[in-house]
């Protein structure tokens, strides 16, 4: 795959994670200022008040902390605007542009690097760290897009697959599926086995994505349930059967599970299998192209539309 169009899904799975934190706001941080005002506000600095103010007993010198948005997160943020010149699909430039502009209210920052040292996150900022890893893996050396840097690209090739994963569930949550349908990714609500002997649920079942519909009793039913594998389709392994015969069992409701594979060879197709002990469940295997956000979400709609599922 070129490697030019792994920095366009990169950059479309940044856009996507830091909009939804937009929404509920910029990141604050603590800042201490210092202020010379006829009102005490903070700590009174002794030695600067009577430096600043000997002749006048009114004013009080002082120090304190206050929220602002002007914390090395933010200004990190701001700098991106400098991928939409390596950024080849047009949507995601000006989708990089929109973003950049909810920070214009920050100066102009320094320097990228050594601001990716001074950002740390806490309890009020933790939100953010999935757009941050997202921006630093795309600026980063370690990326492939670099090929002459000295770092080693180990780091970038072991996370490939988490971001395919993270794109592929974005994209599918971008999409408008009906009032009452819900996805969740990473689900971890339903277990394979019961233990007998201690009565306890075991082996946690963790699928990519799960998608289903929210019942008038509160209760959730899952009916498709998809899982992300970073290599070629004509590669799948048994053991990768095995793992969505433990998904569509342990779902009791689950029709169908998917794996979803990237398109990289256009000869390829995909396979279908239905369970021997029940016909109504089947396994199958199908692509997504992920050279632009619109043909991944077009290729998802295909696959949900084979579960009956339609987009609204």
């Amino acid at each position: 795959m070129v490697a030019a169009y792994w920095l366009s899904w990169t950059a479309a799975a940044f856009c996507m994670e830091l909009e939804k934190q937009l929404k509920r706001g910029l990141a604050t941080g603590y800042a201490e200022l210092e202020e010379n005002s006829q009102r005490l506000k903070g700590r009174l600095m002794v030695t600067k008040r009577l430096q600043y103010n000997a002749a006048d007993k009114s004013r009080a010198y002082c120090s304190f902390n206050e929220r602002t948005h002007a914390i090395p997160l933010n200004f990190f943020y701001k700098t991106l605007v400098i991928l939409k010149r390596k950024v080849l699909d047009p949507s995601i430039r000006k989708k990089l542009l929109h973003l950049c502009g909810c920070f214009e209210e920050l100066d102009v920052p320094g320097n990228v690097k050594e601001l990716l040292n001074q950002v740390h996150f806490d309890r009020q900022t933790s939100r953010f760290e999935p757009a941050f890893r997202l921006a630093k893996l795309m600026l980063s050396h370690m990326s492939v897009l670099h090929r002459g840097a000295k770092e080693e690209c180990f780091s970038f090739l072991f996370e490939v697959h988490s971001l395919y994963e993270m794109y592929v569930g974005r994209v599918l949550q971008q999409m408008t599926l009906g009032r009452e349908a819900v996805i969740r990714l990473q689900h971890k609500e339903v277990k394979l086995l019961r233990n007998e002997d201690s009565g306890l649920d075991n082996i946690q079942l963790i699928p990519d994505m799960v998608l289903g519909e929210r019942q008038v009793n509160g209760e959730y039913v899952w009916t498709l349930i998809m899982d992300t594998k970073w290599k070629e389709i004509t590669k799948y392994q048994q053991g990768d059967i095995y793992q969505m015969y433990a998904y569509v069992t342990g779902y009791p409701d689950a029709r169908r599970a998917v794996l979803l594979y990237p398109a990289m060879d256009e000869a390829a197709y995909g396979r279908n299998w239905t369970l021997a002990a029940n016909s109504r469940k089947r396994i199958c295997v199908r692509m997504v192209r992920i050279t632009h956000w619109l043909k991944t979400q077009e290729d998802l709609r295909g696959i949900i539309a084979e579960s009956g599922w339609e987009e609204k």
